[in-house]
């Protein structure tokens, strides 16, 4: 059975969405919906040149997500394709309406399918109002019929509160089983906060009747500050698509990974996390970024079984999905980990000491022209 050495969060920079869903992270900002295609300055095989397992070390777990409609995205499949021979496992996040595309990548061979989940928002107002939920809903169903894995998450909002029971019956009668939620957060604002008008109680009392366990977790981390040491940075990393620059998570620029392939990683891992907020813990978390943090494994709170005993995702994906990065990477001692800490805070130092001696003498410059 593989294991996951790395996860790997593929940023795609395709700002096109056939959907204008009001919780949407793309819907709060002041710019938004530029209906930009990514330009990409690297092929498919020089992409999976520069990750490819031998380079990573080992299979991994690759999230591919754009800020707009990812199977919108001109030749994604040919980029995934090369991923998945590769023998990575992908997620693919989709509102599952781009059928072309979709079965293109369905098109694949059947092993290759196996190490495919479609993670599909299923934002019910919109496919309601755009006509489109048969078209979801048939979409899922070739997935599975494929091989491949199909997961349902359902964002809670406010405006869907009065359709919960038409909801819940379409979803046990279409899915076998009802959707995982997932946590709406308001962008606009700085503090980390729920995107509802409710309490927090009322929240909690009106979508727990989903017995969602990907919302329970998410519910139990939200807002919460993790101070134990991270790996994001060496045991994950969130790369550009369209230039190959990388990041440890979503702030500090590692450098461009596309450029040498054959060169080693940039990895540095983050350690004590300066965020207050671990906004993707329901991933970095369950596999392990901070290790033995919790026995949450992220294939269980994905899956659903069916009331005829199946799964949303496949056996071999969910084992994978399962799996944890301590178990294909070695743990730093508290003394290396102490020696890595000890080693930043005065490279920071350092740099802020060089920018204060250059604004001191740029100082001394201006008053010497006075």
């Amino acid at each position: 059975m593989d294991s996951v050495k790395r996860l790997i969060m593929l940023q795609v920079p395709t700002s096109i969405c056939n959907f204008r869903c009001h919780y949407c992270y793309l819907a709060q900002r002041d710019i938004a919906y530029q209906g930009e295609q990514a330009q990409m300055k690297y092929s498919p095989t020089q992409v999976a040149a520069a990750l490819s397992a031998s380079r990573l070390g080992g299979p991994c777990f690759i999230n591919v997500c754009a800020d707009g409609e990812t199977l919108l995205t001109k030749n994604i499949d040919l980029y995934l394709l090369e991923l998945v021979k590769e023998g990575h496992y992908l997620e693919i996040v989709t509102n599952l309406t781009i059928t072309p595309m979709i079965e293109r990548i369905l098109s694949w061979e059947p092993a290759l399918r196996k190490h495919v989940e479609f993670k599909c928002s299923f934002h019910y107002l919109e496919l309601k109002k755009r006509g489109l939920l048969d078209t979801f809903t048939g979409n899922v169903h070739k997935i599975w019929e494929a091989g491949a894995s199909a997961t349902i998450e359902l964002v809670p909002s406010d405006e869907l509160i009065p359709y919960i029971e038409e909801l819940k019956s379409y979803s046990i009668r279409e899915f076998g089983a009802l959707p995982q939620l997932t946590i709406a957060r308001d962008d606009r604002t700085k503090e980390i906060i729920r995107l509802t008008n409710l309490s927090l109680p009322e929240y909690e009392k009106t979508w727990s009747v989903f017995h969602s366990d990907f919302w329970e977790f998410k519910q139990r981390i939200f807002g919460v500050k993790q101070k134990q040491f991270c790996y994001a940075g060496c045991w994950s990393i969130t790369v550009n698509l369209a230039n190959g620059i990388a990041r440890q998570c979503y702030y500090h620029a590692l450098g461009n990974i596309f450029d040498d392939p054959k060169g080693p990683l940039p990895l540095e891992p983050i350690g004590k996390c300066p965020i207050a907020h671990c906004y993707n813990g329901h991933a970095f978390l369950t596999f392990g970024l901070i290790p033995h943090q919790t026995d949450v494994r992220y294939g269980n709170i994905r899956n659903r079984v069916r009331a005829d005993g199946s799964e949303w995702l496949q056996p071999e994906l969910k084992a994978f999905f399962n799996g944890t990065l301590a178990a294909a990477n070695a743990e730093w001692t508290s003394k290396e980990k102490r020696k890595y800490t000890l080693a930043k805070k005065e490279k920071r130092l350092r740099e802020h000491l060089s920018k204060y001696r250059f604004y001191q003498k740029l100082h001394d410059l201006k008053e010497k022209i006075k």
